[in-house]
């Protein structure tokens, strides 16, 4: 109840705040009400709909749906790892170690079953393949 009576005297206030009188809303009301004459049907089919965008087309862009362009497919290099042994990996039938570069790519971090390959576009992680046995090997014979 509190609450009730607290926005209605808030509503007041600011009905009483208000810097329009009475009257100044009487008129506002009335002309409101009065008819308004818009615009005639003709005056609209001649417009366009102003919901859809239309771009300005370019000489240039003529040009190139007459002249056909040729872009040659992107083939991305295969690297398989065949196998890992003392931080360095035996990739693509050569070894690399860390700082290396292979191709594009700078070989970072060689773990014992993974190679991460580093370039500006993104790192490539290159992992060995489950089924390549894992050679351990002491130092000296006994």
């Amino acid at each position: 109840m509190k609450k009730i009576l607290l926005l209605i005297t808030l509503d007041f206030t600011l009905l009483i705040s208000g810097s329009l009188s009475s009257t100044e809303i009487l008129n506002m009301v009335s002309k409101i009400k009065e008819e308004r004459i818009g615009i005639s049907l003709g005056k609209l089919e001649g417009t366009s709909n102003p919901f859809i965008l239309q771009k300005k087309k370019k000489v240039e862009e003529k040009k190139k749906k007459n002249s056909t362009l040729y872009i040659p497919p992107v083939v991305e290099v295969v690297y398989k790892v065949d196998a890992i042994l003392n931080h360095a990996a035996f990739i693509n039938k050569k070894w690399y170690r860390r700082g290396d570069t292979l191709d594009n790519y700078k070989v970072g971090y060689i773990s014992k079953r993974s190679v991460t390959l580093k370039s500006e576009s993104g790192n490539r992680v290159l992992k060995l393949e489950k089924r390549k046995k894992f050679i351990k090997l002491n130092q000296g014979y006994r």
